[in-house]
């Protein structure tokens, strides 16, 4: 007699728990399904958070201050430029969607007595802030600056992780490589006008991404 020509049939108990057993996997793989995406949109939610608690400072003053900045324009294109006050290596790092770009630059004052920069204005951006990052109980926070004083024949850097200027708004299509003309108001009535370069959001010094 052969035996092992035809299959086993399989009790009732037998296939209940495979099925059983597939239907938890099943469920198992939905749960995993389910955790990551609940992790990812935590993580984006407190990526936002982060973002708005560091510039909360300026939402209200800020924004009011640059409405007067806006207003003034056409008053800003017809300022006298500023003698023996430069700025120098200005770059922008473009951030993606509707984070604000960030302004560097070194402001040199070569005149023998202090300059007070109190506004800015740019090309390609309806909103411009002066603003400057500092540590307050182990955190880094923005906060805007209505004035901004460089000492005569001292120069100041505007840097991650000091002063720098916030652009919001784009009022054109900007990309990286493109160039963008600045303008700095000083409270003297002069301007010193300026053209940056942007680089990418990767970028944390302008001879990081040097063009030439």
């Amino acid at each position: 007699m052969i035996f092992g020509l035809f299959p086993i049939p399989q009790s009732r108990e037998l296939k209940e728990k495979r099925l059983n057993f597939a239907q938890q996997t099943q469920e198992d793989n939905a749960m995993k399904v389910v955790k990551l995406a609940t992790a990812i949109a935590l993580q984006s939610i407190l990526v936002a958070s982060v973002w708005a608690a560091s510039h909360g400072d300026h939402m209200g003053q800020g924004h009011d201050q640059n409405a007067a900045m806006q207003k003034m324009s056409g008053t800003i294109q017809n300022m006298p430029l500023a003698d023996n006050v430069a700025v120098n290596n200005c770059w922008l790092r473009l951030l993606p969607a509707s984070a604000p770009s960030a302004g560097y630059f070194l402001l040199q004052n070569n005149r023998p007595d202090n300059i007070v920069v109190v506004g800015a204005a740019a090309d390609a951006f309806d909103d411009v802030m002066v603003h400057q990052t500092k540590q307050e109980n182990g955190l880094s926070r923005m906060a805007m600056v209505s004035e901004v004083v460089v000492q005569a024949d001292q120069k100041l850097e505007f840097k991650p992780g000091g002063y720098h200027l916030m652009l919001e708004k784009p009022n054109r299509q900007v990309q990286v490589g493109d160039t963008v003309g600045l303008s700095l108001v000083l409270k003297s009535g002069e301007k010193v006008a300026a053209k940056c370069e942007v680089k990418p959001a990767a970028t944390v010094s302008p001879a990081a991404h040097m063009s030439h």
